[in-house]
C-alpha cells in the first residue's frame, strides 16, 4: 500500500499527540482547585476521541508494518520509536514531572518520592499510553503468531470482524463491549493509569478493542474505505450522543444521578456511541478535505511526537512561573499552551529533526524538505519533493 495515500491517517495520529498541549494545560490549571463546568467539558470532549483514536491508527500501522515487514521488523520499528522514549521518559522526565507538581499541587502527590527519590521511583507518568501499546504490541504479536497456525480461526475471525465493522450500526454495537470495559472506572470517562506500571486490566481491555479494530481495517480489504465513506453518518450520531453524554458526565457528583446505576450505565453507553463514532466520522472527514499532501502539515505531524514527548516539564515550569500571578483562568490556559509550543515547535527544527533524536523519533528526513523561518514554513522545491 502506497504510503503517501495513508497521510492523513498520520496526520490524524499527530491530532491525538498535538491535542495534550490544551488538555494538560487544564489539567495543570486544575491542580490549583479543580475546573469550573467549562473547563471540564473541554477535557472530557477532547479525551472522549483522542485516545481511543490514537489506539485505533496504532492498531491500523502496526497492521501495515507486520505485513510489510514480518514480525522481527515491527519489533525493531517499535523498539526504537516507542521503547527508547518510554524508558528515557521514565528515567528523566518522570521525576522532573513529580517535583513540578508537587510544588503545583494543593495536594499531595507521591510524598515517597521528594527530592532525588523521585529518580528511584520508577512510574510511567504522562507516558503511560506508550506503555499500555507496548502491552498490547506484545499481545496482538502473541495472537497473530497462534493464528498463523489456524488459518480457518483466522479466516473466522476476519469475517466476524468484516460484519461488525462494516455495518452501519457499528458504533452503537461496538460501544456495548467498550462500556463494559469502562463500568468499573472511578469517573465516566476512562481514567489515566500514570501511578504504575501494573496495567489497569478494564482499561488495558478497552484500548485493545480500539487497536484490533485498527488491526482489522488493514487486515479486510475495503473495509476502511466503506468506514470513511460514511463519516456524515457518524458525525451525525457523535452529534447525538456527545451532548447527552457530557450532561451525565457534568451531572455525576448530583445524588440524584452519581448514585444510581441506570444513570452510570447510560453514560458510559452514551460515551462509547460517541467515542466510536466520533472516531470513525474523523476518519472519513480527514480521507475527504486531506487527500492531497501538504508540506506544513507533513512538518507538523513529524514534529507532533516530539511535541508530545517533550512538552509537559516545560508547560509544568510555565505553570510555576505564573502561578502567583492574578489572571482569569482562560488568559492561564491560553499563555501555558502557548509559550510551551513557542519555545518547542522551534527546538524541533532547530535541534531535533535532524538529529539522532528526530531518527529515533520518526527516521532520518531530508534537510531540504521544508525550511524554517521563525514560524513559517516554506514550501520545498520540486525536485526537493521528489526525493523526499
Amino acid at each position: 500500500m502506497n504510503s503517501e495515500r495513508l497521510h492523513y491517517l498520520d496526520a490524524l495520529r499527530a491530532l491525538t499527540m498535538l491535542l495534550i498541549l490544551p488538555a494538560h494545560a487544564l489539567a495543570l490549571v486544575g491542580l490549583r482547585g479543580g475546573w469550573n463546568d467549562v473547563e471540564a467539558s473541554v477535557y472530557w470532549t477532547i479525551h472522549v476521541f483522542r485516545l481511543p483514536l490514537f489506539f485505533l491508527i496504532a492498531g491500523f500501522f502496526a497492521a501495515l508494518l507486520a505485513r510489510a515487514r514480518g514480525t522481527r521488523g515491527l519489533v525493531r520499528n517499535r523498539v526504537i520509536r516507542i521503547g527508547i522514549p518510554l524508558i528515557l521518559g521514565v528515567l528523566v522526565v518522570a521525576p522532573l514531572i513529580t517535583w513540578e507538581v508537587q510544588a503545583l499541587s494543593e495536594r499531595p502527590y507521591r510524598p515517597h518520592a521528594q527530592g532525588l527519590t523521585a529518580f528511584v521511583d520508577p512510574h510511567p507518568s504522562f507516558l503511560w499510553f506508550l506503555w499500555y501499546l507496548v502491552l498490547i504490541y506484545a499481545g496482538a504479536l502473541l495472537i497473530r503468531c497462534l493464528l498463523a497456525r489456524m488459518p480457518v480461526a483466522r479466516g473466522g475471525l476476519l469475517r466476524v470482524g468484516k460484519r461488525l465493522l462494516s455495518r452501519r450500526s457499528a458504533p452503537v454495537l461496538l460501544a456495548v463491549p467498550a462500556a463494559l470495559c469502562l463500568y468499573w472506572q472511578p469517573t465516566w470517562l476512562a481514567d489515566t493509569p500514570a501511578e504504575s506500571f501494573v496495567p489497569h486490566l478494564d482499561l488495558l481491555g478497552y484500548y485493545s478493542l480500539f487497536f484490533a479494530s485498527g488491526w482489522l481495517l488493514h487486515a479486510v480489504p475495503g473495509l476502511r474505505e466503506s468506514i470513511e465513506h460514511r463519516y456524515l453518518q457518524h458525525l451525525a450520531l457523535a452529534a447525538l450522543a456527545l451532548p447527552a453524554a457530557l450532561a451525565l458526565y457534568l451531572l455525576q457528583s448530583e445524588p440524584a444521578v452519581g448514585t444510581r446505576s441506570v444513570f452510570h450505565l447510560l453514560a458510559l453507553l452514551l460515551l462509547s456511541v460517541a467515542t466510536w463514532s466520533l472516531s470513525f466520522g474523523l476518519l472519513g472527514l480527514a480521507r475527504r478535505f486531506g487527500q492531497q499532501p501538504h508540506p506544513t502539515l507533513r512538518y507538523w505531524t513529524d514534529a507532533s511526537y516530539w511535541i508530545y514527548l517533550s512538552h509537559f516539564p516545560v508547560m509544568a515550569a510555565f505553570a510555576l512561573a505564573i502561578s502567583g500571578l492574578a489572571m482569569p483562568e482562560a488568559l492561564r490556559l491560553l499563555v501555558l499552551a502557548t509559550a510551551t509550543l513557542a519555545l518547542i515547535f522551534p527546538a524541533y527544527g532547530a535541534f531535533v529533526r535532524h538529529s539522532a533524536i528526530g531518527r529515533v523519533l520518526h527516521g532520518p528526513r531530508p534537510r531540504d524538505t521544508v525550511h524554517i523561518t521563525r514560524w513559517k514554513l516554506t514550501p520545498p522545491t520540486a525536485a526537493a519533493e521528489r526525493r523526499a
